[in-house]
């Protein structure tokens, strides 16, 4: 027996029918992350960021920690870093929340970190570079996780919009 679909004007066996929503589905994980779109480019610039975060860290802790080292937020950082990297991969699940919270935080760090740039040079010249490229990664990924056709390629490559 087979079913005549309406909208497309296609036929289908009743089997295959059934198995529509599945394809749809499956179509949709699979093209979540592609090469060549916004969304994996933005991915890649906060993994590039994420790393570079923990460089920081590691270098903060090679100078030396100011004052006292039992006064230090050594675990608030670690504590901080994970929170952000949990962050990053609700982002890559493509939630919306993650994706305007990361764009917020992108772009105020951007605002706030960018003018102590010029200190942290004076200081200590490869922390400078180190961040500097984080918050160049920072900003392109704000950047392309802003793109409209982030989700509407993905949207129209899997039968959904």
């Amino acid at each position: 027996m087979s079913t005549v679909n309406a909208y497309s004007g296609d036929t289908a066996s009743s089997l295959e029918a059934s198995e529509a929503p599945a394809q749809t589905r499956n179509r949709a994980w699979t093209g979540r992350i592609e090469r060549n779109s916004p969304h994996a480019a933005a991915l890649a610039s906060l993994a590039f960021a994420y790393a570079l975060s923990w460089a920081e860290l590691g270098l903060a802790a090679t100078i030396g920690l100011p004052g006292d080292t039992g006064s230090h937020p050594l675990a608030a950082s670690v504590v901080a870093r994970v929170l952000v990297g949990l962050l990053y991969l609700c982002v890559a699940t493509r939630l919306q929340w993650a994706r305007w919270v990361t764009v917020a935080l992108g772009f105020a760090s951007v605002a706030l970190v960018a003018p102590t740039l010029a200190l942290q040079w004076e200081t200590f010249p490869a922390a400078a570079v180190v961040s500097g490229v984080a918050l160049v990664c920072r900003l392109s990924a704000s950047l392309f996780l802003l793109a409209p056709s982030a989700d509407v390629e993905v949207s129209k490559k899997a039968g959904i919009a």
